[in-house]
């Protein structure tokens, strides 16, 4: 992982709201801004309709990642 990456993250601090009312927590896509010198945790911006909302996120290995596709260049 590297700042300025496009994840998908399941954020805890903002839900959508269902047709019945209930919260509902989706993936939500965001790109990388820190990731903490010995990667205890990375924190994500997420763009919404009100702003940018950031939270932060365990560990920074590759493998707990959902990225967001994109072409590789050789």
């Amino acid at each position: 992982m590297k700042l300025g990456d496009k994840v998908m993250r399941l954020p805890e601090t903002f839900t959508d709201s269902g047709e019945d009312k209930r919260s509902l927590r989706r993936p939500v896509a965001g790109r990388v801004v820190y990731i903490h010198p010995k990667g205890h945790y990375h924190t994500v911006e997420f763009e919404l309709n009100g702003g940018h909302v950031r939270e932060s996120f365990k560990g920074v290995s590759d493998l707990s990642l959902i990225h967001i596709s994109e072409p590789t260049r050789r």
